[in-house]
């Protein structure tokens, strides 16, 4: 290997003082700089990479979901109508957000009924390989005098397609 290299050398003529350490470090720039060309597509997977969402507002739990359920991914109306209806209510944010599911699809987090004040915060959305890792925050309050059913649904752009894995923060 070394008689190789000092082949190398004396062929491209880069033998005698500064000569040799001037083109030695422009070479290795060379190389440092083409191996650093590296694109990543929209797409492609990367570890770790952020994925953006919107947080689908004015929904509720249907009474007729019988328990809670998680790591749920929903790509079309009629399976979100089956757990979600539209809580619209009145006010300039009163509209539940509007999803697209020919270019979307809908993660959700969903509790048990519950007497308590549960609230579901999204901290993160990334994506390992072909698994998409949601974060979420679960803060629980006092005691009321009913009972609801929390849930944390997240929109996201199909291009982010991928199995989904439900992570709670401490």
């Amino acid at each position: 290997m070394k008689k190789t290299f000092l082949n190398l050398i004396t062929a491209l003529g880069l033998t005698g003082g500064k000569r040799l350490g001037r083109s030695a470090f422009l070479a290795v720039s060379a190389i440092t700089l083409m191996s650093c060309n590296s694109s990543v597509k929209p797409g492609d997977s990367r570890l770790n990479a952020n994925v953006p969402y919107k947080v689908a507002k004015n929904y509720f739990v249907k009474n007729t979901v019988a328990a809670a359920y998680g790591n749920t991914k929903i790509e079309s109306q009629a399976d979100f109508d089956k757990v979600f209806g539209a809580a619209a209510s009145m006010g300039r944010n009163g509209k539940p957000t509007p999803i697209d599911f020919s270019k979307e699809f809908v993660v959700a987090q969903v509790e048990d009924t519950s007497s308590q004040l549960v609230d579901l915060k999204p901290i993160s959305v990334k994506k390992n390989a072909n698994i998409l890792e949601v974060t979420y925050k679960k803060s629980v309050g006092e005691n009321r005098t009913f009972t609801s059913r929390s849930a944390l649904v997240l929109i996201i752009d199909k291009k982010y397609d991928g199995d989904v894995n439900f992570v709670e923060a401490q």
